[in-house]
Order: C-alpha cells, then sequence, then structure tokens
C-alpha cells in the first residue's frame, strides 16, 4: 500500500508529499477529524514513505523494501504505535516514548511514534508529553492522531502541526467499496451516503446488514400517517434506544427525503440513493412540495443535533415523527 492506495484527502497527501520531496518534516504533527476517515493509515503511509529504502519520485513507498516489509508487519525496532491502556493513555507510555527518543533510531532513517486516539492521555501523560514538545529531538517523529482535538491541551496543539481531515466525499467511499470489496455499485452507494465519509463506518455498516433494516424502515414510513398519533408513535419507537441505532435511521430518513427533492426536480431514479424503493419516493416527491421535503430533512437533522445533547431519546424521536410531513 501507498498513497496512490488512499482514497481521499488529496490535499493532505500533496502536503506531506511536498515535505518529503523538500525533506522539511516537522518534529509533531496533529491528525484531527471524524473516526475512520483515514487519519491512522495515511499517517501510517508516511512513516512508511519516510523510512523506504526505494521511495519513487512522488514519495510513495514501494512496498517491497526490508523497512516497508517490517512496518507493513508492525515489526519494525523504530516503529511504534501508543494506545490507551483502559480507558486512558497513562504516563508510563510517554515515559517509554521519552526514554527512546534519547537515542539514535536502529534501523530507520526517522524513528516514529504514532498516538492514536491521543486525546485520552491522563493529565500525568499530558503534562510529560508537552515537555518532550519543546525540547523535540532530531530524527524522530511524533504524529497525534484525534477525532476530539478540543478535549487536547492548547499547549500541546500549538506546539504541532495541524492537519484537519474533512470526511471522504460519498464518492470517495462507494468507489473503495466497489474497486477493494468488490460491491455492487448500489449497495456502495448506500453504504457511502449512511457512512458520514467515513470507509470505517461504510464496512461496519455493511456487517451490519443496513440494508434490511433499511428496507424495514421505509416500509414502516410508507404504512405511517400523520392523522393517526399510533402510528407515528410507532414509527418514532421503531427507531430504537441506542445512539448508534437511532443515528442510522436518522441518516437513512435523511437520504429518503434527499431522493424524493432530487425525484421531484429530475423525475427520474438514476441520480437516487434509494432506487429500490423508487416508486414510494415518487409517491411521496409528487405529495410534498419541494418546501416541504427541505422542512423534513430539516427536522431530521434538528433531531440527531437534539440528541447530541443527551436529552430524552423517545421524546424526541416523537416530536420529530409528528413534525414530519409525509
Amino acid at each position: 500500500m501507498s498513497f496512490r492506495d488512499i482514497y481521499g484527502h488529496e490535499k493532505k497527501i500533496e502536503i506531506i508529499r511536498k515535505t518529503l520531496a523538500q525533506n522539511r518534516v516537522g518534529h509533531a504533527y496533529l491528525f484531527s477529524g471524524s473516526q475512520a476517515i483515514g487519519k491512522r493509515t495515511l499517517a501510517g503511509e508516511w512513516i512508511k514513505a519516510l523510512n523506504c529504502e526505494k521511495v519513487d519520485d512522488l514519495g510513495d513507498s514501494c512496498g517491497e523494501c526490508a523497512s516497508c516489509r517490517k512496518i507493513g508487519h508492525e515489526s519494525h525496532p523504530d516503529i511504534f504505535s501508543v494506545e490507551a491502556d483502559g480507558q486512558f493513555i497513562r504516563i508510563d507510555a510517554i515515559r517509554e516514548i521519552q526514554k527512546r527518543v534519547k537515542c539514535k533510531p536502529l534501523e530507520a532513517r526517522i524513528r516514529a511514534f504514532i498516538i492514536d486516539n491521543a486525546d485520552k492521555m491522563n493529565d500525568q501523560a499530558a503534562n510529560a508529553l508537552l515537555k518532550m514538545l519543546e525540547e523535540p529531538s532530531p530524527s524522530n517523529i511524533l504524529i497525534l492522531v484525534t477525532a476530539r482535538p478540543y478535549s487536547l491541551p492548547q499547549t500541546i496543539v500549538s506546539r504541532c502541526q495541524h492537519m484537519r481531515f474533512n470526511p471522504l466525499s460519498s464518492e470517495a467511499v462507494a468507489k473503495f467499496l466497489v474497486e477493494r470489496m468488490g460491491m455492487d455499485n448500489k449497495q456502495a452507494l448506500l453504504l457511502a451516503a449512511l457512512s458520514g465519509g467515513s470507509i470505517g463506518n461504510a464496512l461496519e455498516l455493511n456487517k451490519e446488514d443496513i440494508v434490511a433494516y433499511r428496507t424495514e424502515l421505509l416500509s414502516l414510513l410508507s404504512m405511517t400517517h400523520t392523522e393517526d398519533p399510533f402510528s407515528l408513535i410507532n414509527f418514532a419507537s421503531f427507531l430504537g434506544q441506542g445512539k448508534k441505532e437511532i443515528r442510522q435511521g436518522l441518516n437513512i430518513l435523511k437520504t429518503f427525503f434527499r431522493d424524493a427533492l432530487v425525484f421531484k426536480e429530475v423525475r427520474h431514479d438514476k441520480m437516487l440513493i434509494n432506487q429500490d424503493h423508487s416508486s414510494f419516493i415518487a409517491a411521496c416527491a409528487s405529495r410534498l412540495s419541494g418546501e416541504q421535503i427541505l422542512q423534513n430533512i430539516a427536522q431530521v437533522e434538528k433531531a440527531g443535533e437534539i440528541l447530541d445533547q443527551n436529552v430524552n431519546k423517545s421524546l424526541t424521536l416523537e416530536t420529530m415523527a409528528f413534525k414530519l410531513n409525509y
């Protein structure tokens, strides 16, 4: 694997390639962005390229030399990954880094440390890391990876070169699923639309058979009537109680109403995510105005935002159901 094999994040890869070409690699970086969008993968490929014995003109690692093979098998003596021990990353893990940076690398051109979920450092570990960032050592690179950069002390953030990762486009996620996982195009498009720009999420959704859940949800939606309070409450309860399940259901609703809006404009199903429900989508599009469909999307998004505040789930979903137009 090399930079060429990474889907999306083209701008970040371009920046990294420039640092390689100009030999201007800093001592500490912070990779931040949503979970499972490729931050850790890109960090690993950068480290591989930094130490590759046959790196090409674009800065891509060969994947075949001794260094690349060792890094790929996680057996390189100078490449380290630090993760939480239970709930926290503790000071002992940071002290181990401090001990190693005092010595020259055994084999690598640049010794590398990746601290995954760096926001999980406890106060002692964060203070120890800060001291190390204030006194950088040559021939070492430290990459902090996190989905919650705001949870890190600002003193640490300010001493790292910060690279902010955006979620991948649906097209990039779908392309990965088709080319790497051998999925058919329709399923790939659906999973990509529900993934939130994360290949990891898309793969997890596929394991959970989100397609079957979506079919049940949209079938129930088609039988729900705004004048029947019991059917609305039943629909809201179907969305579940767990945050993860509810989030999936809300994302499915957003793709459905998005499809209704698209169909209302173009009058064909080639651009629909839920193409196998095109007749229901067409009926909804003909029954509702564009403004009503947009209001539905806004209500679903609002419900998701409220749920993030740890409020009553059932009441939030029931309120949303009563405000939707069908």
